[in-house]
């Protein structure tokens, strides 16, 4: 299992696709840098000494916005690295000469998870330090809302929604060819945005059928409830949970416990199966 890990971890290591998604990191992670640098340099210039509390707010905000796009940036990794890790070796033939060793099906697809899982939590862990790094070094009001132990159990959940992605992209990948796979997980990555912004519309509004879709949406696509958790535990409810909505993160929004343990179930669930059927599934 081990050796399936390692061996797919490198060989998405090579491929071109993680260099243009590196690139697109260094651009965001300078330009976020900037927008800091700007924001912080006037504030400490007193060009709004009499609004404190207004840089506080958009310090939280900018902060939410960096992580936001962040979250954005990792799931993009995560689906364009694993939506062929299984389906092509199946469509191209090399399956054959890595099954007929003494690996087991089983032990074939939780290897690919785990290699990409690996590639996924360390670019998640990177992103999230320097999105909470950068602010801090410029001595932002944020940081003094930023405890370390919300910290931790925001990278936690952080790293969490790249998992929960890639159960999803590995077990598509298992049943279908790559191009359907790749349709089929970025549908459902959009339609999580999408039932996000109405179940906090929704719950603001008092709107219930958009709160349901909203909530029957993220049964199917959790992955921006995960964002939302995470943000409601570093900032303790207290500021905008979804830049595209401006939807407040309390608790009227911010996921509940139980919707934790669902997406946990899930996650597994969605893992179970893609072992199920990938040691039914005909390779010849």
């Amino acid at each position: 299992m081990m050796t399936i890990a390692f061996t797919t971890l490198k060989e998405a290591l090579r491929k071109k696709l993680l260099l243009l998604i590196g690139a697109l990191s260094v651009i965001y992670i300078l330009l976020f840098t900037i927008i800091i640098y700007i924001f912080a340099k006037d504030m400490k210039n007193g060009a709004m000494h009499d609004v404190t509390q207004i840089y506080g707010v958009a310090s939280q905000l900018i902060s939410v916005l960096g992580f936001y796009f962040s979250s954005m940036l990792v799931a993009l990794l995560t689906i364009m690295t694993s939506i062929s890790s299984i389906s092509s070796e199946v469509e191209n033939g090399t399956i054959h000469s890595i099954i007929t060793k003494p690996i087991k099906r089983y032990e074939y697809v939780l290897g690919k998870y785990i290699g990409l899982g690996i590639l996924s939590i360390t670019y998640a862990a990177l992103l999230f330090i320097l999105i909470v790094f950068i602010p801090k070094a410029q001595g932002l009001p944020v940081a003094d809302i930023m405890e370390f132990s919300g910290l931790v159990k925001g990278l936690g959940f952080f790293i969490l929604e790249p998992l929960a992605i890639l159960s999803l992209s590995i077990f598509g990948s298992s049943v279908f060819k790559t191009l359907t796979n790749g349709v089929i997980v970025i549908a459902i990555y959009i339609l999580g945005l999408i039932g996000s912004m109405m179940e906090q519309i929704g719950s603001m509004i008092q709107n219930g059928s958009l709160y349901k879709f909203g909530i029957l949406s993220s049964l199917i696509s959790p992955f921006d409830l995960i964002y939302r958790k995470m943000i409601s535990v570093i900032f303790s409810d207290s500021v905008i949970s979804n830049p595209m909505t401006g939807g407040l993160g309390s608790s009227a929004t911010s996921p509940s416990i139980w919707m934790i343990v669902y997406i946990g179930v899930y996650l597994v669930g969605l893992l179970v199966f893609a072992v199920v059927r990938f040691s039914k599934r005909d390779i010849s």
